[in-house]
């Protein structure tokens, strides 16, 4: 090449010169002494598909440093300005090809170069397919920024490519993780997330894209709807009150920093950090789009397939967009594919419980009769597709078959709730009833979840006896021994031995019990309806008491101890700190488990608000004397009746303490937490 100048602008058979072969190669060295000795010939080359060494660059490795080599100069001016916007074959500028392939750092690069009459020419053509392709690829800066930029950009383009076959709202709605409600984060995740603070309204990348968010405050309300969230949503507006500004300006100020430090330092907030950014970009995007879908006419609507686009969001669960396009154009709520399936149905089908409950919306009761006798192409009710075995991706969602089997019944019975009556025993066009289609698909998944309530309550049933023999025969070689006259036990009037005692006996109490539970669930019949609640609360109550037996057989082996090794305190308090692993280990591995059954089985809402009326009840009793507390006189009054909806509907009445008559109470109002 020293020796012929012109050998840098020879092609291969394919057309590509030593410079394309090279930004393929990722040689950042070599393409940038080619790139100075070629200059703007060798860079604007082309191969036989019309892509130049910055296209190829761009679609096939996404490398930044290279692409800088052929569009800037040493102090960041721009030399190749034409180059971003030479297009290939299929008419695609190097912006649109980095996107199609995903590489972010690669199309924020691109695009804060290049020039935005490219993305106006052709009436928005390259806009709207680079929004696409930004929102499928999740590169939700550039987005919205072009939705910043554009006030006019269409939602609809006209690519024949099969990757580019949605349009922007219908990628938006398939993506139910990017928003808050799509994320399913722990306790701790849960709490780091609410904490972290973002930037007020400006945001700006890497490369300079700046984007204006404006709805912050309906991102704040999804995180203030729980009681932390409220707490330090309270605490931040009380630094920002007059009075208090500037030493609020100072604890704001300070908090960032260590926030920052936080984040820089590790991984794991700082990836809690970015996805909270990514969820206040996106709701920022569906702010967007919802202000234009309220100017959309019907033809507008189609073209942009807003419909298809809500069909999408009920099948993922996507509230988020369901709700924005609802209240942008009321109409959306009813679209209907080509089977006559609604969102309502696809929200069934699919198990989203949040999209169901819209049903019960304020909006939807002017329709709510048709929804409830509408029947699909098939002749399907409601209750029909509620009888469908739920996806894998939902049924993963609990730990074991037997609890799979009792949300499906769960799902049924909540439909069978709102449909018409005629529609329970309606067939379809199959000739065949909700129940027949019901009892049909889950066979498979009853009986896997017999095995797995057998198998469970099985290995229960050996640990809970075994724990009945040991305390058994505890209970009758007492620590220290028996007066050899009286038989009487030396220990006897140690406090510590009526610990022990009372430990043994809670202990076999409470494993009787729940081998006597356990066994229960080995001899059941095993009917649809027995999943519902009858296995269910056996295995809780077995659960519940075989964790107290566990307990106690450690509180009355640490009682034994103390008694034998009196004066050897070491000793003991080394031993107790060892007995108590077997609790430690056996509370995180059942937890979930007893959770799940707990939540499904139980009206969990009703639970927590009688424990606090219970904890106001208790309150105010410790004002009462102790005479009064033990001689139980205590007023009681009748009120209701008070409606609570556990899925199945039921109305009774509920006795609260005459104490709390005094206070606000409301009836309750609670539904099925499916």
């Amino acid at each position: 090449m020293n020796r012929d100048e012109t050998a840098m602008f020879s092609t291969s058979s394919s057309g590509r010169t030593i410079l394309h072969v090279a930004v393929i190669a990722g040689h950042d060295e070599i393409v940038k002494k080619l790139v100075k000795e070629g200059k703007d010939k060798l860079v604007k080359m082309k191969d036989k598909r019309g892509y130049t060494a910055l296209a190829l660059v761009a679609e096939l490795t996404g490398n930044t440093n290279i692409a800088k080599c052929m569009v800037e100069k040493k102090g960041g001016e721009l030399i190749g300005q034409d180059l971003l916007s030479m297009k290939n074959n299929d008419g695609e500028i190097p912006v649109l090809l980095a996107a199609a392939k995903g590489h972010k750092e690669m199309t924020s690069y691109l695009f804060a170069r290049t020039r935005m009459e490219d993305m106006a020419n052709n009436n928005y053509h390259n806009g709207v397919l680079l929004l696409t392709r930004c929102i499928n690829a999740e590169i939700f800066g550039v987005a919205l920024s072009l939705l910043q930029q554009f006030p006019h950009l269409p939602l609809a383009h006209k690519s024949k490519s099969k990757s580019d076959g949605v349009q922007p709202l219908y990628a938006l709605a398939r993506m139910p993780s990017m928003f808050l409600s799509g994320s399913s984060y722990g306790f701790i995740r849960r709490f780091l997330y609410k904490i972290l603070r973002l930037p007020e309204k400006k945001v700006q990348n890497l490369y300079g894209i700046a984007v204006i968010v404006t709805n912050g405050s309906l991102h704040e309300k999804q995180i203030k709807t729980s009681f932390m969230g409220r707490i330090f949503g309270w605490i931040f507006n009380i630094l920002k009150i007059s009075q208090v500004q500037l030493f609020g300006r100072l604890v704001i100020h300070v908090y960032m920093s260590f926030q920052d430090l936080v984040i820089s330092n590790l991984s794991g907030i700082r990836e809690i950090y970015n996805k909270k950014m990514t969820h206040r970009l996106v709701l920022e995007i569906l702010n967007c789009l919802y202000q234009r879908i309220q100017k959309f006419k019907e033809s507008e609507l189609r073209e942009a397939s807003a419909y298809d686009a809500m069909l999408q969001a009920a099948k993922h669960g996507n509230i988020e967009f369901i709700d924005a396009m609802r209240k942008a154009n009321p109409d959306l709520l009813w679209a209907i594919d080509k089977n006559k399936r609604g969102i309502f149905s696809h929200a069934i089908l699919n198990r989203q419980k949040v999209v169901f409950q819209l049903i019960h919306d304020e909006t939807v009761n002017g329709r709510k009769e048709i929804v409830r006798c509408r029947v699909d192409a098939f002749g399907n009710s409601l209750l029909h597709l509620a009888g469908n075995l739920g996806p894998s991706a939902d049924l993963h969602r609990r730990s074991g078959p037997a609890l799979q089997m009792q949300r499906e019944i769960l799902w049924f019975k909540a439909v069978e709730k709102i449909v018409h009556p005629k529609c329970k025993e309606a067939k379809n066009a199959e000739d065949r009833k909700p129940r027949e289609i019901f009892t049909e698909s889950h066979k498979e998944l009853v009986k896997s979840g017999e095995k797995w309530a057998k198998d469970t309550a099985g290995s229960f049933t050996l640990v809970a006896t075994l724990i009945t023999t040991i305390m058994f025969a505890a209970a009758f070689t007492v620590p220290g021994g028996n007066n050899q006259d009286s038989g009487i036990p030396l220990f006897l009037k140690d406090q510590t031995f009526n610990v022990f005692i009372i430990a043994d006996a809670i202990s076999l109490f409470t494993s009787s019990t729940s081998v006597l539970l356990f066994i229960g669930i080995l001899t059941a019949r095993y009917a649809e309806k027995d999943f519902l609640k009858s296995l269910p609360l056996k295995l809780l109550f077995g659960l519940i008491a075989l964790f107290f037996s566990v307990v106690s057989m450690m509180v009355a082996f640490c009682a034994s101890l103390a008694m034998l090794l009196k004066g050897h305190q070491g000793v003991i308090i080394t031993a107790m700190s060892f007995a108590s692993i077997p609790v430690i280990v056996l509370v995180p591995s059942q937890l979930r488990l007893f959770i799940e059954i707990f939540k499904s089985t139980t009206d969990f809402q009703a639970s927590r608000i009688v424990l606090a009326l219970l904890a106001t009840s208790m309150v105010e009793r410790f004002t009462y004397s102790f005479s009064t507390i033990s001689s139980n006189k205590i007023p009681w009054q009748e009120v209701g009746p008070v409606v609570i909806d556990v899925g199945l509907g039921r109305e009774g009445q509920h006795l609260i303490p005459a104490t709390a008559i005094g206070k606000e109470l409301k009836p309750l109002d609670f539904k099925t937490d499916l």
